[in-house]
């Protein structure tokens, strides 16, 4: 896990030490029930909004990083209905931050995010998304620059796993091929190809 050595437990979530905002925590039991037991929730954060006046109240949107996937809850202003989204590492695209006045805005592409958004909305629910993007939107500046980090982070780790499966997968071809070679040209039996072949492929 590339982002945060500690972590605890509340309940069955396991989370970064760093995590320590009661609200915050409280948000992850929110959302536990939708993350595999191995999964760890690396940084939590509240949206927040500008209200007439210039008072600034956090709204019921919350976003999760955890080592697998990007988790937005996004639930009804009063609370009655929700809906959590989760987006694997390896389907978001791109990830950039826009930096306002008071605070920061983190825009994600990944594929069928704009039909999460128009369901969303229809559905009585806060939108977060902008046509093809996700947008996390009135987020803390130092919350935003932290998220956009974790995520870039997440996504060169998952790429970095799938290359070096790849890679294994193709050396075991290679050698499978290698072995096909040596008995056709009658150096290695039937039994001893098929022996060496199954010993590669339980090595994988």
């Amino acid at each position: 896990m590339p982002f945060g050595l500690g972590k605890k437990n509340t309940g069955n979530v396991s989370f970064n030490t760093d995590i320590t905002d009661k609200e915050e925590l409280e948000e992850i039991k929110k959302v536990a029930h939708k993350l595999d037991s191995d999964e760890k929730v690396l940084f939590v954060a509240k949206q927040m909004r500008n209200i007439p006046g210039g008072a600034i109240i956090s709204s019921p949107n919350s976003v999760f990083a955890t080592n697998k996937q990007l988790v937005i809850r996004n639930p009804t202003m009063m609370g009655m209905r929700e809906n959590i989204e989760g987006i694997p590492y390896d389907k978001i695209t791109s990830v950039k931050l826009e930096k306002g006045l008071f605070s920061s805005t983190v825009v994600i592409r990944s594929p069928g995010l704009s039909e999460l958004s128009r369901l969303s909305q229809s559905s009585g629910l806060i939108a977060w998304g902008r046509g093809e993007d996700g947008t996390i939107d009135a987020l803390p500046k130092h919350k935003a620059e932290q998220l956009v980090k974790i995520i870039n982070q997440q996504m060169e780790f998952v790429k970095k796993s799938h290359q070096q499966s790849s890679s294994g997968t193709s050396s075991i071809a290679d050698e499978i091929t290698k072995l096909a070679k040596l008995k056709a040209d009658g150096l290695i039996t039937d039994e001893e190809f098929t022996k060496m072949k199954q010993d590669l492929i339980s090595k994988k």
